[in-house]
């Protein structure tokens, strides 16, 4: 099995354990250096194929409801991490993208 392979078995399977944690109500079970290491591996592999593959798709499935709510924080935690402001965020908001 190739990693890319194994990265996609993984990532379904700690989707559908993801998904099943939030809908028992038991993401207390879940520790945040969990969570933290699948925001890092899905950032970077994100950023990679936007930036270096050249490859434009929406960051989450049309299937799968992100509520503004979740995105915000999720987006406001990762801007504070990186240490960036609403200013840098509207020069990257700017730049064009392929549809």
């Amino acid at each position: 099995m190739s990693s890319s392979e194994e990265v996609g078995q993984s990532a379904n399977a700690a989707f559908d354990a993801a998904l099943k944690v939030l809908t028992e109500g038991s993401s207390e079970e879940v520790s945040a250096e969990t969570v933290q290491k699948l925001l890092t591996a899905g950032a970077k592999l994100y950023c990679r194929k936007l930036t270096e593959e050249d490859e434009y798709f929406p960051p989450f499935r049309e299937q799968d409801v992100v509520t503004a709510t979740e995105a915000v924080v999720a987006i406001a935690e990762m801007m504070r991490a990186a240490d960036l402001n609403t200013f840098d965020l509207s020069m990257w908001m700017s730049r064009p993208h392929n549809e």
